[in-house]
């Protein structure tokens, strides 16, 4: 009789420790984006305007309404030239400053600077974009593209 209840007694643990497991991994495992800081997702924004090319990786870092008028433009050359006001073949992008709060704890809005240089016609051609992002569906989303 002692012998049955320490096997339903481990049985019970192995389900126990099992089902935790599987609650901590699908908990823990969601979208990366959510742990990534504001500077990241805005060089993930920009490399894919110029670098990657990626039209859904724009609006997938993009607010609501940025991602509309992403998806309105159509076209990453579209883009380069109205959203970001800067055509280029391809791009270096280096983050040169970023607002807010040291440690990136507060969930107000941050300004990030990008030195961004490239080719075009066949020169060289560099400039700063301000990137401001806002906290929304639980990440750092690109909110607005400024040259100040």
């Amino acid at each position: 009789m002692n012998n049955r209840k320490n096997k339903y007694r481990n049985g019970f643990k192995t389900l126990f420790i099992m089902l935790a497991s599987i609650t901590i991994i699908s908990c823990g495992g969601g979208d990366d984006n959510s742990k990534k800081m504001p500077e990241e997702i805005a060089f993930e924004f920009v490399d894919a305007v110029y670098n990657k090319k990626d039209l859904e990786l724009i609006k997938g870092h993009s607010t609501d309404k940025l991602a509309k008028l992403a998806s309105h433009y159509r076209s990453i050359k579209s883009i380069q030239r109205h959203l970001m006001s800067l055509r280029l073949d391809a791009a270096t992008i280096q983050i040169t400053d970023v607002g807010g709060d040291f440690f990136r704890k507060s969930k107000k809005d941050t300004k990030v600077e990008l030195h961004i240089r490239g080719e075009r016609e066949g020169g060289i051609v560099a400039d700063d974009r301000f990137l401001t992002l806002t906290w929304q569906d639980n990440r750092w989303k690109v909110a607005k593209v400024s040259k100040s």
